[in-house]
């Protein structure tokens, strides 16, 4: 199994932050060349309909896992 495959253990006070960028990742935009990074702005438009009040750490920290997704699906 390639290495990015791999289940990766992650504290039980993190998995809420994964669950955000599942939502946010699933309604990204895309380009001709793949997937768009999220935008502060959408990050925005999905805390105001869920009525979710992310802080700024879990903003920059949500910035961060889009980041690595991207580089990750950019390899391919």
């Amino acid at each position: 199994m390639p290495k990015q495959l791999e289940p990766v253990e992650m504290p039980d006070c993190l998995h809420y932050l994964w669950g955000w960028f599942c939502e946010l990742s699933g309604g990204r935009e895309y380009a001709e060349f793949g997937a768009l990074p999220l935008t502060y702005s959408e990050i925005r438009a999905w805390a105001e309909l869920t009525k979710t009040e992310p802080t700024a750490w879990e903003i920059e920290t949500l910035k961060r896992i889009d980041r690595a997704y991207l580089t990750e699906t950019n390899k391919k």
